[in-house]
């Protein structure tokens, strides 16, 4: 950045909203990609103990592709933050 022809400092004003919002965006998108990084994999049955249900309807669940889940060989893992936000919508609603 170059200084203006008459050497004074170039200067931007914005409100305090503005740039308290910018910096909670921030945040979050940083929390965001965090997460998920740190956050570790469950499995069938730690994902049937927080949804407080049996295994067999994370299962069939699973099966119907209407629960976020992965993959891995046979294995069902499952992120804690995912089901929680799964819930928040609605979870399990019937098609």
């Amino acid at each position: 950045m170059t200084a203006p022809p008459n050497g004074s400092a170039l200067s931007l004003a914005f409100p305090p909203e503005l740039v308290e919002a910018i910096a909670e965006r921030a945040a979050e998108m940083l929390a965001d990609r965090r997460a998920p990084e740190l956050e570790a994999w469950i499995g069938v049955e730690e994902a049937a103990e927080h949804l407080a249900c049996p295994k067999s309807r994370v299962y069939g669940l699973s099966s119907a592709g209407r629960i976020p889940h992965r993959k891995d060989g046979s294995r069902l893992l499952f992120r804690r933050s995912e089901l929680d936000e799964w819930l928040d919508r609605g979870g399990a609603k019937r098609p």
